[in-house]
């Protein structure tokens, strides 16, 4: 495959990860201003977004960097490093909060802990799209490199 190719694959799978993540907080901010139990909605499609859709794309994101970097030569520097470790937290971290918190929601004894998991969830989406964001304008003014 072309680097051009994974380029433009790498590109699209980052951005459909934005906008999914980005999608869904949209969709959680609107539910969620109509109603208390609109909370429960907005995480509920705020993890099934990132699962069907951001994970996904996640993981074709990384494949296509790491074949990239390999077949090409293309090097370890200073924003592939960046880029990469904005990923894993991203995609790590936001799985490792996101997907227990929606376990313990689904299982709350009460709506008042399940909502406090529900916020817990759309919070972690938010602090997901920064880190897309930030990888994306670092793969595209590639500092220091």
């Amino acid at each position: 495959m072309s680097y051009d190719t994974l380029t433009i694959i790498h590109s699209l799978a980052a951005y459909v990860w934005l906008g999914s993540l980005f999608g869904s907080l949209i969709f959680a901010t609107i539910v969620t201003r109509r109603s208390e139990a609109g909370v429960l909605t907005g995480a509920v499609a705020v993890t099934r977004f990132a699962t069907r859709v951001g994970l996904p794309a996640a993981i074709l994101l990384l494949i296509s960097g790491i074949w990239m970097v390999a077949a090409y030569n293309v090097g370890s520097a200073m924003w592939i490093n960046i880029g990469f470790i904005l990923w894993l937290v991203a995609a790590v971290v936001g799985s490792a909060l996101m997907h227990p918190a929606a376990r313990k929601m689904r299982n709350a004894a009460s709506d008042a802990e399940a909502v406090g998991y529900a916020k817990r969830i759309i919070w972690v989406g938010g602090g997901e799209i920064i880190a897309v964001a930030i990888a994306i304008w670092v793969m595209g003014a590639q500092p220091g490199g």
